[in-house]
Order: C-alpha cells, then sequence, then structure tokens
C-alpha cells in the first residue's frame, strides 16, 4: 500500500507541475488551456484518493486534515475558474488567479 501511495504523490505532484507549465507556456497572453484545466483535475482527483489511502492505511502516516480542508478548498476553487472560464476567448487575466492559488497551494503543501 505505501508503493502505491508513493506512485500516486509522485503523480499528483507530475499534475500540479502540469498546471504550473500550462500557465507558464502562455503567460505573455494568458490564457487556460488544456494543460491547466487537465492537470487540476487530475491534481484534485488524486487528493482524495491520496486522504483515502493515508486515513484507511497502517503503512502511511495519518494526514493532517486541517491541512487537507484548506488545501481543498484552494484547489477546489483554481478547479472551479479554470473550468468556468476554459471555453472563454483569451487573454484570460483569470489564469493569474488561477496560478497563483496553485502555488498557494503547493507553498502550503510543503511548508505547513
Amino acid at each position: 500500500m505505501e508503493t502505491l501511495y508513493d506512485v500516486l504523490k509522485y503523480v499528483h505532484i507530475a499534475a500540479w507541475v502540469v498546471v504550473v507549465l500550462g500557465y507558464l507556456k502562455d503567460v505573455r497572453g494568458p490564457r487556460i488551456n488544456q494543460w491547466m484545466a487537465q492537470g487540476l483535475t487530475v491534481a484534485f482527483a488524486l487528493g482524495f484518493v491520496l486522504v483515502g489511502i493515508a486515513s484507511v492505511s497502517d503503512a502511511v502516516a495519518d494526514p493532517n486534515y486541517a491541512k487537507i480542508a484548506v488545501k481543498l478548498i484552494i484547489a477546489a476553487a483554481a478547479l472551479g475558474l479554470a473550468h468556468a472560464n476554459y471555453k472563454r476567448p483569451p487573454p484570460h487575466p483569470i489564469a493569474h488567479v488561477i496560478a497563483g492559488l496553485v502555488l498557494v497551494n503547493i507553498v502550503i503543501a510543503y511548508a505547513w
């Protein structure tokens, strides 16, 4: 179970990296591209899976539920903004907000 958790954790991190790279790809004319929307969807879904595995497994440390709640709210806001504005024509100033939320979520993951 611990191996599965570790693999999913790295895929989760890779999904966040895809979101940041998707933002950096179009930073001059900000737009919400497919990389950002799908990376957020994968990261959000894997976050739920990781918390579920950590909650039921004895091999993985118990999660900090306060941290998980804060990260969930931030990720849900970014995901909602990305999918609500995905089809609109560029430029999207909302892309900067989504990138900011993603960066805050990453900082919380490593600093808390």
